[in-house]
Parts: C-alpha cells; structure tokens; sequence
C-alpha cells in the first residue's frame, strides 16, 4: 500500500468517514510502519488542537467601517467617466492616425498609375495563391491514391461531427417544458 493511500485513510479518519475495514486497515498499517505512526499521533494532536480553538468573530462594526469605506456614489460615477472617457480615447487615437494617413494619400490616390500597380499586385497574389492552392490539392489527390484508408477517416470524422452536432442543437435548442 502507498503512501498516499495512508494519508487518505488518516485524513478520512480525522473527518470520522472512515468504515469499519478502513479503521482496521489503517491500524495494520501503523504498526507496520512506526514513522507513519508518529505522524499519526501528530495529525490527531493537530486536529485536536484546531477543533477546541475559539471560532474568531470579525468585530461588531465591522459590516458598518467596511461600507463607510467604500467610495461613495459619486466618486464611483466619475470614476466610471473617467473609465469611459480614457476608452474613447484609446479608440478615437487610432482612427484619428489612419484619418491623417489617409489626408496624405490623396494626391497618391489621385494617380492612374496607382491603381494599375495595385490591381497588379492583386492579380499577381491571386496567381500564387492558385498555385498554391492547385498544389495542395494534387498532393490531398495523391495522398488519397496511395492511402485510401486516410478519406474513409475523413469520411468517418466528418459523420462523427455532423452527429455530435445534431445532438447538441437537439440538448440546446429544444423548447423547454414547463413542470
């Protein structure tokens, strides 16, 4: 038996829920191993000691020194504007940067040559993007040729999802019924 499994045995003795095999368990134990035993007594001294201490009682006023303390309702109302005048702010600063930035890139905008540069940039992206995405999906094609076994797991997770779906919006989204 380990350790642990003695502290348990100890510690539901302490709290008075440990069965009658439990007990004799327990006592075999403790004989068996004398360190375990002095570390017994010390446990029911300890607990013996904390059972018979005074329960400690907050003072009389407390409730009333602690509500006294706390900031009156016109301290909470601005700090609460303070609070939402700072967020504002901080959401007003980035708007006012892209503003300007924008201001700055109107004679930019104003330039055919502009627009034809991002209009290639852009088709230039779309082209290895379906590159890529076309390679992606020869090498799916592929590993689906040599390994079949890995589409039927595909077919089989999706099922999995799509039934674990259907019960969830089953247990969330049924009408409730009254009692």
């Amino acid at each position: 038996m380990e350790s642990d499994e003695v502290y348990t045995l100890m510690m539901e003795a302490l709290d008075g829920e440990l069965s009658e095999n439990g007990k004799a368990e327990l006592e075999t134990h403790l004989r068996a191993h004398p360190e375990l035993a002095r570390e017994w007594k010390a446990l029911q001294r300890i607990d013996t000691l904390l059972r018979s201490a005074p329960m400690a009682r907050p003072a009389a006023d407390f409730a009333q020194r602690t509500m006294a303390r706390l900031p009156g309702a016109r301290q909470r109302l601005w700090i609460g504007v303070a609070i939402y005048v700072m967020m504002l702010a901080g959401g007003l600063i980035p708007l006012a940067v892209i503003g300007a930035f924008g201001l700055q890139m109107i004679p930019a905008l104003s330039e055919p040559a502009f627009f034809r540069g991002i209009w290639l940039a852009c088709s230039h992206i779309l082209q290895v993007l379906g590159v890529m995405l076309g390679a992606l999906l020869r090498g799916a094609g592929e590993l689906v040729g040599e390994q079949p076994t890995v589409l039927a797991w595909l077919v089989v997770m999706v099922g999995v999802v799509a039934l674990w779906l259907g019960v969830y919006s089953r247990l969330v989204f049924q009408p409730r019924r009254l009692r």
